[in-house]
């Protein structure tokens, strides 16, 4: 059986590509029919994925994360933050600084700026960790602009064979999205790639190594609505999604 789940937030980027909006508030802060985003994490983490643990890393405005949040206990769970000082570092730090908390669990890790709606992503958090590394959400999507603002998918049935971030060329129409279920020996794995040198490393990228590596990385089928709040148009689809939802089901 796989150890208990700790989910896992990196809230550290400034969100440069959301500009105006992120001047004045952080993306994962965004409003959602009226929600803050991360709280739709939390209430996805607690209510679909059993998990009532979470690590929040803070960089930008990580104050006024922190001060909304607080320890979690108004919202069902139980949080702990810890700051990022080295974005240069890439959002696999931001990861890696989770580390400490876990104490050898497997985790979560949703970035800040995911909107996920409607999915079954409860069924994600029950993916079978005895068998694979790590394991993420994928969706094919008929829109190619969207994998080359994420990353790109190639598999074997569940098990991955290639990811590439923010490719050029698409080898299919799968849209890989930055959620991953890790197993607690990647946590060292990835602690070792900074210890040998690396100073910068984004977590995709990273994943990609462990399959080079010999590590079996599963895709998970998501269905429902995904978003990555990357831009002023992806919020607005975000809202007319979320409030679209709310009026169908009450």
């Amino acid at each position: 059986m796989s150890s208990p789940l700790v989910g896992v937030i990196p809230a550290a980027g400034s969100g440069i590509r959301a500009r105006p909006y992120t001047y004045e508030l952080h993306k994962g802060m965004f409003l959602i029919d009226g929600k803050p985003n991360i709280q739709r994490h939390l209430d996805l983490m607690r209510d679909e994925m059993g998990i009532d643990e979470i690590v929040i890393i803070l960089g930008y405005m990580g104050d006024t994360i922190q001060s909304f949040f607080e320890d979690g206990a108004k919202h069902g769970v139980r949080i702990n933050y810890v700051e990022n000082q080295h974005l240069d570092k890439g959002w696999a730090w931001s990861v890696l600084l989770a580390k400490p908390f876990l104490a050898g669990r497997n985790a979560c890790i949703m970035l800040a700026d995911e909107f996920y709606l409607n999915t079954n992503m409860g069924d994600f958090s029950a993916f079978d960790l005895e068998k694979y590394s790590a394991v993420f959400p994928v969706k094919s999507v008929d829109d190619p602009t969207l994998i080359k603002k994420n990353f790109s998918v190639e598999r074997n049935g569940t098990r991955v064979v290639r990811l590439v971030e923010n490719p050029v060329s698409l080898p299919n129409d799968l849209l890989g999205m930055a959620s991953f279920l890790v197993r607690a020996d990647v946590m060292t794995e990835l602690e070792a790639a900074f210890d040998s040198g690396r100073t910068s490393l984004d977590f995709v990228t990273f994943v990609d190594d462990l399959i080079r590596s010999g590590h079996t990385i599963g895709a998970f089928d998501m269905t429902g609505d995904y978003i990555n709040l990357n831009d002023v148009a992806s919020l607005e689809a975000a809202q007319d999604a979320a409030i679209k939802s709310r009026i169908e089901h009450g």
